[in-house]
């Protein structure tokens, strides 16, 4: 009996002990407050990406407070989604840095560039070019930027190449590509001369490009490692303004002119004592953004593992790379499947090699569009186009690369036809490919969005503030 008591006793001190320490130690959890709503539904004003980065850039994960919403903290993997453009904080703080530089290029007397690589749908710089455009136009800076110097199709828009017939086009996604000399670069095709023969190009201003495109005063010519010597002479208006030579190298060579006045209609004659590879020319301006259009007509991915990674290295070290966009998915359209992991795949090692040869460097992905065929007899969009976003999507952000929905910009299932009927016609009967049209149309979508974002960190903004046209943020 004395020792239940005594436990009785101990027990009874114990709940009073625990009880004197709840009214007199501060304990601020309350269960009650906790939110546990879908990641997917927590809502924060569009406007608060430029706070999320200051926070982050601090390195202090500070309460998000408002009026209507209990405290939250912003994991590093929080995603901003506003106008269809999903942006995760890494890339956010990448496009930061990156809107500094551009501020910048002037006073620093840089071009840095911006890569758009794609599939057909940017083919002929259809959507390319209207980027370029919005690019130069905020920042400064004019040219077509890097091209092949072989357009034998004459597609490109944005600059007139006309050239002799010793060239040879080589491109990676061909069946009977130079897979021994192995000299793909940044564009992954390169124009190959023979030894001893004159190769001549020529390089004019385009009556078709955008006002800022139709400029350039600097010429950058790329040739791979050589083995024998190289001779090249310029002339504007039969006048020899350039008698160069280069002795054999083993690394990549860069051979760059300025001129004084703008757009020159340079004719070039290149000689070597044996085979060379021109990887391309760059026309730019002295200063300022270059926006690059790399279409690999055909292919679901950039095909980078076919490259040569040094050259393509050593290409972008020499451009100055600033940002890269990805715009692939025209040709996976077809394939219909309820699992797309196969591409993920595909993509992920593309991924992989990009980030290793252009590190840190802000990445968007823009998803596929809406596209259409007949299905018994009756045109409709291809019923898989969904699940197929969504598997570039998921990629896309697990790499922390920002993604842009075209497809629901585009106003989503059955938008492809409508952009068919419109005068001027947005798409191509095809019911894939946009028309000039449309490209413009697309690139104004995808630049609105970004715009949105890249405003923040020009006026940042003071306060946060919840509003019905708010932006989703989510955990990856």
């Amino acid at each position: 009996m004395k020792q239940a008591l005594r436990i009785l006793v101990i027990y009874l001190a114990i709940i009073g002990l625990a009880y004197a320490l709840l009214f007199m130690i501060p304990f601020r959890f309350n269960p009650q407050t906790l939110n546990l709503n879908n990641p997917k539904d927590i809502i924060v004003n569009e406007q608060d990406s430029s706070e999320i980065i200051s926070l982050l850039e601090k390195d202090t994960l500070k309460n998000l407070l408002t009026d209507t919403t209990t405290i939250q903290l912003i994991p590093k993997d929080t995603i901003i989604v506003s106008e269809h453009l999903s942006c995760p904080t890494t890339f956010l703080l990448q496009l930061k840095e990156l809107n500094h530089r551009l501020s910048q290029v002037h006073q620093n007397k840089e071009v840095v560039r911006i890569l758009h690589f794609g599939d057909s749908q940017i083919e002929g710089d259809r959507i390319t070019a209207y980027l370029r455009e919005a690019f130069q136009n905020r920042y400064g800076g004019s040219g077509p930027g890097l091209n092949c110097i072989l357009d034998p199709h004459r597609i490109n828009r944005s600059v007139w190449l006309d050239n002799g017939d010793n060239w040879q086009l080589y491109s990676i996604y061909d069946r009977n590509r130079d897979k021994n000399r192995n000299t793909y670069g940044l564009l992954g095709q390169y124009a190959f001369l023979k030894s001893e023969e004159v190769g001549e190009f020529k390089l004019s201003k385009s009556p078709w490009a955008e006002p800022h495109a139709k400029n350039y005063q600097s010429i950058r010519l790329f040739i791979a490692p050589h083995k024998g010597s190289i001779n090249i002479n310029g002339s504007i208006k039969n006048s020899e303004v350039i008698n160069d030579s280069l002795s054999p190298s083993t690394n990549m060579t860069e051979i760059n002119w300025s001129f004084p006045h703008v757009s020159p209609s340079l004719a070039l004659k290149i000689k070597s004592t044996d085979d060379i590879a021109v990887l391309g020319v760059a026309l730019d301006s002295i200063s300022g953004v270059a926006v690059d259009n790399i279409a690999l007509r055909g292919q679901s991915s950039p095909l980078l593992h076919r490259t040569n990674a040094d050259l393509f290295k050593a290409m972008s070290e020499h451009l100055n790379i600033g940002m890269i966009i990805l715009q692939y998915g025209t040709n996976m359209i077809p394939i219909e499947t309820s699992n797309y992991s196969f591409y993920k795949k595909i993509l992920s090692k593309q991924f992989d090699i990009l980030s290793k040869l252009i590190p840190n460097k802000p990445i968007l992905f823009i998803g596929i569009g809406d596209a259409a065929k007949s299905f018994d007899g009756k045109t409709e969009s291809y019923h898989h186009l969904q699940e197929l976003r969504d598997a570039q999507k998921e990629l896309a952000l697990e790499y922390g690369f920002a993604y842009f929905d075209l497809y629901e910009a585009m106003g989503g299932e059955g938008s492809i036809i409508k952009w068919t009927q419109t005068s001027p016609p947005l798409a191509l009967t095809d019911y894939i490919h946009f028309s000039r049209a449309g490209g413009a149309k697309a690139a104004d979508y995808i630049m609105d969005a970004l715009w949105k974002q890249v405003d923040q960190f020009k006026y940042p903004i003071k306060g946060i503030k919840q509003t019905t046209d708010s932006l989703q943020v989510w955990s990856n």
